[in-house]
């Protein structure tokens, strides 16, 4: 314990230490015992402080919220005293003023204050080291534990609470600014494939034109998504506007699907034409210009994947899929158009060859269709209210169980997807006949707790004294 409070303070002082300061060494409070020992040394003289400057010295106890004690009022008996931590102003002679206290949330608090709460250290212990001789089910059991045991740590520490209020702001600022670069390349990059399509002629490149052309289509309607969820109307749309984000994807999701379903079906009526006739001048001629044109496109999109890829909004995550798509699809193109085209022809004098170009063209729809039906598929239990994940659920008891030691129970604990993030509703038994004021206090910082979590979009904290009902009987069944 003294390392530790070593390590995040300058020193420990009861309330009655009004030591004499000289101005050599205006820094040094030594610390004191809570026992009977203070007894056996002299209490140094105050006569040098007048009492005006008393009422300056503020102190709070260690372990409580409650409002400052001043030195004028405090008793001079020992065993009476609590510690305070904290520091001392400097080049001060006339008084001592505690300016930092422990938070409520410090690690460096005495155990018998903490004791309620279930420590953390008994989960910690569980994390696996060493599984790699473990076959592939208990690996992948072993890292979902271990990443449930993390976010209980750093729930414990207060991590997200301390950054996530700070960090959402910043949240929609990326989803906006990667929203108009990707318009802004897609832009190029649709210049760019115009020419290479005119030149070639093929169809598999033709086909990452169109994917180009919604590209630019669904950079639009991320961007506007993003524009109005910033643009707050807390008159008409009270909770935000969040589930904007997931109804955009939705409308992509449809829109890429039906591309790619007249792409198949120009495909195949390009496989009937060659079938029924041998003629060489309809294939297409891919160069070294259209090689270099795909070529940098696949380049480009491949760079915007990995930057998109790690930012966590819906968003964002959309676009980094859709230029994963790209990549794949204008690889895709490059390939099996030059397999198809008339300079491979020339070089093999294989005819069969000529039916690439169109089976890469469905290859290309029939992938960007399917990635685009699951994301759809996704969004869609969003914004239906699909249930959370069991860890979650999780994530939140832990809160609730370590948020107060009046806490007796924990009747009900639910979340739901209420569009990209959670609604969560938790219940919890208090005592009978604690005042309202306290139980107020107690379910709102929980409710605030709840929010700080980056998943949680709104948290409701029902208050009980039992627990012996059924959940169900408080709300009609829908």
């Amino acid at each position: 314990m003294a390392d530790r409070i070593g390590e995040s303070a300058n020193f420990l002082a009861p309330l009655n230490a009004r030591t004499e300061q000289s101005h050599s060494e205006p820094d040094v409070v030594q610390c004191a015992s809570k026992q009977r020992r203070a007894k056996t040394t002299k209490s140094k003289s105050v006569d040098k402080y007048p009492e005006e400057h008393e009422t300056d010295m503020s102190q709070r106890r260690l372990s409580h919220g409650d409002d400052p004690l001043w030195l004028g009022q405090i008793n001079e008996e020992p065993d009476e005293l609590n510690f305070l931590l904290g520091r001392v102003v400097k080049n001060d002679v006339r008084k001592i003023r505690i300016t930092e206290v422990a938070p409520l949330h410090s690690s460096i608090r005495e155990d018998e204050v903490v004791g309620w709460r279930m420590p953390v250290e008994i989960f910690s212990s569980k994390k696996q080291v060493d599984v790699k001789h473990k076959s592939k089910r208990v690996r992948s059991y072993y890292k979902a534990q271990d990443e449930l045991i993390t976010a209980f740590e750093d729930i414990a520490l207060d991590v997200d609470a301390d950054i996530q209020p700070m960090n959402a702001p910043n949240h929609y600022k990326k989803a906006f600014l990667y929203s108009k670069i990707t318009l802004l390349i897609n832009l190029l990059l649709l210049t760019a494939k115009a020419v290479a399509s005119a030149m070639s002629g093929s169809i598999a490149i033709i086909s990452s034109l169109v994917d180009s052309c919604l590209d630019i289509f669904s950079g639009v309607i991320m961007w506007w998504a993003t524009r109005a969820v910033k643009q707050r109307d807390p008159y008409n749309y009270p909770q935000g506007r969040t589930k904007l984000e997931p109804v955009a994807v939705i409308i992509l999701s449809v829109v890429m699907a039906l591309c790619s379903i007249q792409l198949i079906r120009e495909s195949i009526e390009k496989i009937i034409h060659l079938s029924s006739s041998n003629d060489i001048s309809s294939l297409p001629n891919v160069d070294y210009v259209t090689f270099a044109i795909s070529g940098s496109t696949v380049v480009i999109k491949l760079v915007l994947w990995l930057v998109c890829r790690r930012e966590k909004s819906p968003i964002v995550q959309a676009l980094a899929q859709d230029h994963r798509n790209d990549v794949l699809s204008n690889t895709v193109a490059i390939v099996c158009g030059y397999l198809g085209s008339k300079n491979f022809m020339a070089v093999t004098n294989i005819y069969d060859f000529a039916y690439i170009d169109p089976i890469g063209a469905i290859l290309i729809s029939v992938y960007i269709m399917f990635n685009w039906w699951q994301t759809g598929s996704e969004q869609i239990k969003m914004l239906t209210g699909h249930t959370a994940r069991p860890d979650f659920l999780s994530k939140l008891t832990w809160v609730c169980v370590n948020h107060h030691q009046e806490v007796r129970h924990i009747d009900t604990v639910r979340a739901f997807h209420f569009g990209s993030n959670f609604l969560v509703e938790v219940d919890i038994v208090l005592p009978e006949d604690m005042i309202l004021r306290d139980a107020h206090d107690i379910g709102e910082s929980l409710q605030h707790r709840l929010e700080s979590l980056p998943e949680v979009e709104r948290a409701f904290v029902h208050l009980d004294f039992e627990f012996k009902h059924n959940p169900h009987s408080e709300h009609k069944i829908v």
